[in-house]
C-alpha cells in the first residue's frame, strides 16, 4: 500500500502578486478513501519552467485531525507579473524527492509520494481564481523521468492506483538487476514481434513504463511490436495526454503505446460472435498474463479459482510492500490447453 500527497483544496490557476495563496493538502491512499495514519511533515518548493527552483521549506505537519485545515503558502520570492510557477509538495526536506524513484521496489513507498501542481499564472488581475483540476507526479526510470498527469476528481480511471505503481517499479527494478522470471523476460523484451495489451490502464503509467523499458530492445526490421493501452472511453483523453507528454522515453514512434477504448461490459459485435464455434483453438496463441494485484476485499481472491477453471494457471512471484500493509502482489498467468 502506498500513500500520496495531493490537494483536497487545490491551488488556483491564476494568482496575484501579493496576498495569500491557500491550499488544503491531504495524505491518503490511492482512492483517497483512507487518511495516512501518522503525523507527517510536508515541505514545499516552487519551480519554474525555466528550471529555477526555490529551497524546500516546511509548510505544515499534517495530521488526521487537521485534514481539512486551510494552509497559506508563501509566494515565490520576487515573483513577477506573467511568470508561471509550479508548487511542489514532498514528505522530505529535499526538493528533489518530489520525484518518485521506481528503480528500487524494495524501498518504494516508505514515505508518501510527492506531488506537483499544474503551473500557476501570476499577475495583477485575479478576477477569477479558478481552482486547478489536475496534478502531476514525476517518476524516475533508468534513463529518464516519466511525468504522469492525474485528475483531482474522484474518477477512478483518472488517477494513479497502487497496483500500477507497484508493478511498474517491480519491472524497472528487476529488469535492471536481471532478476525477471525468464518466461517474462523472454516475452516482454524479445527481439521478436510482440503484441502487448494493458487492461484498465487508467493514467497509462504501466504501459508507459513497459514501452520505455522496451525502447532499449533491438527489434528486427521486420518486427513491429505494439503496445495497446485500453480503458473506458472517458479515460482516453487523459491517457493520450500522458502518452504525448512522455514521447522522450521512446526510441521511435512505433515504440509508443496506442490508446484504445475497451469496455468490458460491451457485447461483442454479432459478426464476431458468429465465428465462435471452434475457431478459438485454431487462431489463438498462448498469452502470458502479468498482473499487479492489491487486495481490497478478501472475496476478490476467488478470481484464482475462476481462472483455473478456464485453464489459466496463476502463480505469485513477488510482492512490493510499500508502507507495510496491503502489498502489491505480482502474479504471472499462463494458459494450459485442454483436449
Amino acid at each position: 500500500m502506498f500513500y500520496y500527497i495531493s490537494f483536497l483544496r487545490p491551488p488556483p490557476s491564476n494568482a496575484g502578486l501579493s496576498g495569500k495563496l491557500s491550499i488544503t493538502p491531504q495524505i491518503t491512499n490511492d482512492l483517497r478513501t483512507e487518511f495516512y495514519p501518522k503525523p507527517q511533515d510536508i515541505f514545499y518548493a516552487w519551480s519554474s519552467p525555466l528550471g529555477t527552483q526555490t529551497r524546500s521549506s516546511k509548510l505544515t505537519t499534517w495530521r488526521q485531525e487537521n485534514a481539512y485545515k486551510e494552509i497559506v503558502v508563501p509566494l515565490p520570492p520576487l515573483v513577477r507579473e506573467g511568470q508561471q510557477w509550479t508548487l511542489n509538495l514532498t514528505a522530505s526536506s529535499k526538493a528533489s524527492d518530489v520525484i518518485v524513484n521506481l528503480q528500487d521496489s524494495n524501498t518504494l513507498g516508505r514515505v508518501p509520494f510527492g506531488v506537483l501542481s499544474m503551473p500557476i499564472q501570476f499577475g495583477r488581475s485575479t478576477a477569477t481564481e479558478k481552482k486547478q483540476g489536475r496534478i502531476e507526479r514525476v517518476y524516475a526510470l533508468h534513463h529518464g523521468t516519466m511525468k504522469i498527469t492525474e485528475q483531482t476528481s474522484f474518477d477512478l480511471d483518472k488517477k494513479i492506483w497502487d497496483s500500477g505503481i507497484g508493478l511498474s517499479s517491480w519491472l524497472v527494478t528487476k529488469s535492471r538487476s536481471g532478476e525477471l522470471p525468464e518466461v517474462l523476460r523472454s516475452t516482454l523484451f524479445s527481439e521478436e514481434r510482440r503484441d502487448i495489451i494493458e487492461l484498465g490502464a487508467g493514467t497509462g503509467v504501466l504501459s508507459l513504463t513497459v514501452a520505455a523499458l522496451r525502447s532499449s530492445v533491438n527489434q528486427r526490421d521486420d518486427s513491429k511490436s505494439r503496445i495497446i493501452t485500453t480503458d473506458l472511453e472517458s479515460a482516453i483523453p487523459l491517457l493520450e495526454h500522458n502518452i504525448a507528454s512522455n514521447g522522450h522515453l521512446f526510441s521511435d514512434d512505433s515504440a509508443r503505446p496506442k490508446a484504445s477504448v475497451l469496455d468490458w461490459y460491451e457485447d461483442l459485435p454479432d459478426d464476431i460472435q458468429s465465428f465462435n464455434d471452434g475457431f478459438d483453438a485454431i487462431i489463438a496463441k498462448r498469452p502470458l498474463i502479468l498482473l499487479g494485484y492489491k487486495e481490497r476485499d478478501e472475496a476478490e481472491r476467488t478470481i484464482w479459482d475462476m481462472a483455473n477453471e478456464i485453464g489459466v494457471r496463476f502463480r505469485k512471484v513477488d510482492m512490493i510492500t510499500g508502507s507495510g500493509v496491503y502489498p502489491v502482489e505480482v502474479w504471472i498467468g499462463e494458459m494450459e490447453w485442454t483436449a
